[in-house]
């Protein structure tokens, strides 16, 4: 009878740990599913570093960015960049600049994963930045005509110094090629919301937004790693 009792007491403990067992494990599923921190991604952009050599010099760039996973929903983005410029018109005008740029923004994964489903890792996306940027800049050997007196007069501006915020509306896709390791693309519609004063000597390009026109359209490729 000591020995059934024994034997009956054994096994309800084991049942009680088992259980106990179990919805630790269900509670830590759970827990997975819905938290919100899931790590961030630390990126470079490669289209810009081609595009930059294409351009031999006229104009160049290079940014990254840090992208933080909140419930693999919401996608925090902060990125920064250096460009410049050094062109010559046609008709020998020339323009010099270069600055840090900096975008601020968010993206939203489209993609929407089965009910209990493990959240992929492969993600189609769209989002917006606030990009801003101060820099100075040289416009030289602008010639003007002198109608009263005749001929011309050569003028050159330099350290001229301004401030640009834009916008951009950006879709794109991005993929775990090996574990943490990620490659993705992006298409941008870039706005800008500075405009530019009629008598100011007006910058030619903008560091991280492009040539000086009201809207622009840009292309990243990225490369990054996922850290937990």
């Amino acid at each position: 009878m000591q020995s059934i009792y024994k034997y009956t007491i054994s096994l309800i403990l084991s049942l009680t740990a088992f259980a106990a067992y179990a919805q630790d494990k269900n509670i830590d599923t759970l827990q997975v599913k819905t938290k919100w921190w899931n790590g961030f991604t630390m990126q470079a952009d490669l289209a810009s570093l081609v595009s930059s050599s294409l351009q031999k010099g006229e104009t160049y760039s290079m940014e990254g960015g840090v992208q933080v996973n909140l419930k693999n929903k919401y996608f925090p983005i902060f990125e920064l960049g250096f460009a410049g410029a050094n062109k010559t018109s046609a008709d020998n005008i020339g323009f010099k600049t270069n600055g840090l740029f900096g975008r601020l923004g968010v993206d939203f994964n489209l993609r929407k994963s089965m009910k209990d489903a493990k959240p992929s890792n492969n993600l189609f996306m769209a989002g917006v930045r606030l990009g801003m940027t101060s820099f100075a800049y040289d416009v030289t050997n602008i010639k003007i005509m002198d109608d009263y007196w005749g001929g011309t007069q050569q003028l050159d501006f330099n350290n001229q110094t301004t401030t640009k915020v834009w916008y951009e509306i950006v879709v794109g896709v991005r993929v775990e090629v090996i574990k943490n390791i990620y490659m993705g693309w992006s298409v941008r519609s870039k706005n800008l919301l500075s405009k530019d004063a009629v008598s100011e000597v007006f910058p030619w390009y903008i560091p991280g937004y492009g040539l000086n026109t009201s809207s622009n359209w840009g292309i990243n490729y990225t490369l990054g790693y996922r850290f937990h």
